[in-house]
C-alpha cells in the first residue's frame, strides 16, 4: 500500500515494539512495561509500583521512565510515529473506514507533484526507496491539517501521487514509445507537465480513487 506504505510500517513497528513489551515477559525482563496488567475492576493497578501513562499502557512509577515512554504518545494518548505524527493508527479499522477521497489542499498537492516530478526525472522514471522524499511530503501535510483528518486525506493524496506519476509516465513514452523506466529521456519532455494540466485530467472512480483521463478524452 503506497499511502504511507512508509509511514504505516514505521508505526507498526514502534506499535509492534510496545505490543512486545507490554504482553512478553521475556522483552521487559525487568517488569518496566504493562498493558492492562494488574488491573482490578475499577482499573486500579493492583501493583503500587506501576502507573497508567496512557490509557491501556503502564510502566513502573520511576519519572525517568515515565518521561521517555510518554514521548510515544501526544497529548490524547495516540501513538506518535518515526515522523513525529499522530494519528495515523490503522490498528482494529477497517479500510474503508479510511479508504475515502476528500479535499486535499492545493498546498499538499502541489509539494507532493513537485516531489513526483522532480524524482520521476532524477530517477529515470523508477521509485527509489532510498533516495525518494515522499515521506517527507506526507508528514508535512499531515502536521498541517487535523488529526482526525489524517487518514482520509493521506490516502487521497496517495491516490493523487499515482495519477501524477501516470502523466509523468505517459508523456514520456509518448515521445518515446519504446521507453522503459530505467531509461534516459529528455528531461524536456516533461517541461510543460504541470499540476493544473495533470489535474484537469483526474477523475474520481470511486470512492476511494481517483483516476487519469487519456489524452484523446480531452479531445
Amino acid at each position: 500500500m503506497r499511502i504511507g506504505e512508509n509511514t504505516t510500517q514505521n508505526y507498526q513497528s514502534i506499535l509492534q515494539m510496545l505490543k512486545n513489551l507490554n504482553k512478553n515477559t521475556r522483552n521487559d525482563p525487568f517488569g518496566i512495561f504493562h498493558s492492562n496488567f494488574g488491573m482490578n475492576q475499577t482499573g486500579q493497578g493492583s501493583r503500587p509500583d506501576m502507573v497508567e501513562v496512557v490509557p491501556g499502557h503502564y510502566c513502573k512509577n520511576d519519572p525517568r521512565i515515565i518521561a521517555n515512554f510518554r514521548k510515544n504518545f501526544d497529548e490524547d494518548g495516540d501513538l506518535i510515529n518515526s515522523h513525529g505524527v499522530a494519528g495515523m493508527d490503522i490498528t482494529g479499522k477497517d479500510p474503508s473506514e479510511w479508504h475515502k477521497i476528500v479535499e486535499v489542499s492545493e498546498e499538499g498537492r502541489q509539494s507532493m507533484f513537485d516531489m513526483v516530478k522532480r524524482e520521476f526525472i532524477q530517477e529515470q522514471g523508477i521509485a527509489n526507496g532510498d533516495t525518494t522524499q515522499r515521506s517527507e511530503v506526507f508528514a508535512a501535510y499531515q502536521k498541517s491539517i487535523p488529526k482526525a483528518d489524517r487518514l482520509t486525506a493521506t490516502w487521497t493524496l496517495g491516490q493523487y501521487e499515482r495519477q501524477y506519476n501516470k502523466a509523468m509516465y505517459e508523456a514520456v513514452r509518448a515521445s518515446n514509445p519504446t521507453w522503459e523506466p530505467g531509461q534516459y529521456f529528455d528531461p524536456a519532455i516533461l517541461q510543460g507537465i504541470t499540476r493544473e494540466s495533470v489535474e484537469a485530467r483526474i477523475v474520481q472512480t470511486g470512492t476511494d480513487s481517483l483516476g487519469l483521463k487519456s489524452i484523446d478524452c480531452l479531445a
